[in-house]
């Protein structure tokens, strides 16, 4: 018969696991369903959040002391050393929640991760289970069957990695039936494609161009972040309608090879790039790696639209695979076919040494995505006459350094998504050119920068300090970067929920807020 403590041991274990699971199976979907991420996440956590270390160490000596009572024959050490090992996990890693923000989406995906994993983890606390009753005999399996839920518990983020391996082959196959749908659709509607890449600008200089051609082409966009392969898929699949004239597409990448796959399908006439810098370089390893994945859109395009300013970029178009490329840059640049200068608060952007229109530089419209976006517009075909009225109309698309006047008279800057080293350092110089009363930038940091990080982080903080502005520091995961860059003259809040209430209680007419970036609740 099992004990009360053998009882509730089991019990713990079992809802440790569904918790467990359910909280790496967020963190999964959160990281685009990429093997590795749960146990790099968990690394994160017991590297940064100093509690989490000792619940480590904690977790390992409970499930050792369950084995070894059990094999001792002690039952309620077993059974004690097990519930307690469980509740601990459920607390692990402190203090992400197991249901936080966002929250997991029951996507197909989703459930048959979720399936899978459950399945390893149950084969894991089975096999667990009838292992340690056989190490003293049949009256140890209650307690065997708590210390083996608890392990399994345990184990959780490396069984939703494990399953999210496996299942790669599964969803190839069944991306690759939607993706040779989208393929079939594209050929019948035979739109000019104009793809757009770059390790940030990507998704601004999308949207500019599609404005620019809207009233006088059927232009579709990929919508948001539509930038894989399944996004792609979606976009022409559910968006692209007969009749379009031209698709711009927004290409992204995680990995070498991935931009190469979607150009075999969306075969580009035109391709952009409008930056090559460290973003997903904790993904890719190497700058190099990034460079010549970005310059894969180039390879089947007939016209190539590069911002020289990056130096990789200028050296890429002296030698793009392309029968043409467009050199975009700022004003003085050398061999311009579109450049840009800023000046009294405007962009002017000229073509073969004309102007062709301006745009007041607001936060979140940049040089580069403006320019870019101009150069693909010409390189299609339309009329620079047309492009010089449009360009005035542009606006920065949604959270990339809008701005909006809070009923408090706070003016609120969203550069929450695609934060990146050289976006977030002009927002921070557009805040202190539009703000003269007290400033304050929120932000958690920048990350996938792999050794890039901590400098970059340093950086910003450094000149969010050097503008007169309060630095504001969320959450752990750059917390001593920035600090250090900061020269210790930070505030640190551990949510963002304390950060808006930090900015309620010291920010009020006349003042402003930058809010840089905003990570999900996975991230420490």
């Amino acid at each position: 018969m099992i004990g009360a403590g053998t009882a509730i041991a089991s019990g713990l274990g079992m809802l440790a696991c569904l918790a467990a699971l359910t909280r790496w199976l967020r963190v999964s979907q959160r990281e685009h369903y990429a093997p590795r991420y749960c146990l790099i996440t968990l690394g994160r956590w017991i590297r940064v959040r100093p509690p989490n270390a000792a619940l480590t160490a904690m977790i390992g000596a409970g499930l050792v002391l369950a084995v070894a009572a059990v094999a001792a024959g002690e039952e309620a050490l077993a059974s004690w050393s097990a519930g307690a090992t469980a509740a601990a996990v459920i607390l692990f890693p402190w203090p992400m929640r197991v249901i936080g923000r966002p929250r997991l989406r029951l996507t197909r995906r989703a459930r048959t991760l979720a399936v899978s994993s459950l399945t390893l983890s149950g084969l894991i606390a089975a096999l667990s289970a009838v292992a340690l009753s056989g190490l003293s005999g049949p009256g140890s399996a209650s307690s065997g069957l708590a210390a083996a839920l608890a392990l399994a518990a345990a184990a959780a983020p490396l069984m939703v990695d494990a399953a999210a391996a496996a299942l790669v082959p599964l969803e190839r196959r069944l991306l690759e039936r939607h993706r040779r749908r989208a393929a079939a659709r594209l050929a019948v509607v035979d739109p000019f494609v104009i793809a757009v890449t770059g390790s940030w600008g990507k998704t601004s200089a999308k949207n500019h161009i599609r404005d620019l051609l809207s009233g006088t082409t059927s232009v579709t966009a990929s919508p948001a972040s539509f930038n894989n392969t399944a996004g792609l898929s979606r976009t022409v699949n559910d968006h692209l309608p007969d009749g379009t004239e031209v698709l711009v597409a927004e290409m992204g990448m995680y990995r070498p090879g991935e931009i190469r796959e979607m150009c075999s399908w969306v075969r580009p006439d035109v391709a952009v790039i409008t930056a090559v810098g460290p973003m997903h370089l904790e993904r890719a390893g190497s700058m190099e790696r990034i460079a010549a994945a970005k310059a894969e859109i180039l390879e089947r395009a007939r016209t190539a639209v590069l911002w020289v300013d990056d130096p990789r970029l200028d050296e890429l178009s002296r030698s793009a695979p392309t029968p043409k490329v467009m050199r975009v840059g700022a004003a003085g640049g050398p061999d311009l076919d579109v450049e840009v200068a800023e000046t009294g608060g405007e962009l002017i952007v000229s073509a073969g040494g004309s102007e062709i229109g301006r745009v007041g530089a607001d936060a979140g419209l940049h040089s580069a995505n403006i320019g870019c976006a101009a150069a693909a517009a010409l390189a299609y075909g339309i009329d620079p006459a047309q492009v010089g009225p449009r360009l005035a109309g542009l606006r920065a698309p949604r959270h990339r350094a809008d701005a909006a006047v809070s009923p408090a008279g706070v003016l609120v800057v969203d550069d929450t998504f695609n934060s990146n080293p050289a976006g977030a350092l002009r927002a921070v110089e557009d805040l202190a050119r539009r703000v003269s009363g007290r400033r304050a930038v929120v932000t958690p940091g920048m990350v996938e920068l792999g050794s890039e990080q901590r400098r970059a982080n340093s950086e910003l903080a450094r000149a969010v300090v050097g503008s007169g502005a309060d630095l504001v520091i969320v959450g752990w995961i750059n917390r001593r970067s920035l600090v250090e860059g900061a020269g210790g003259k930070a505030v640190a809040v551990p949510h963002r929920s304390a950060a808006r209430d930090w900015v309620r209680e010291h920010l009020g007419e006349g003042d402003g807020v930058l809010w840089e970036n905003d990570l999900p609740d996975h991230y420490p």
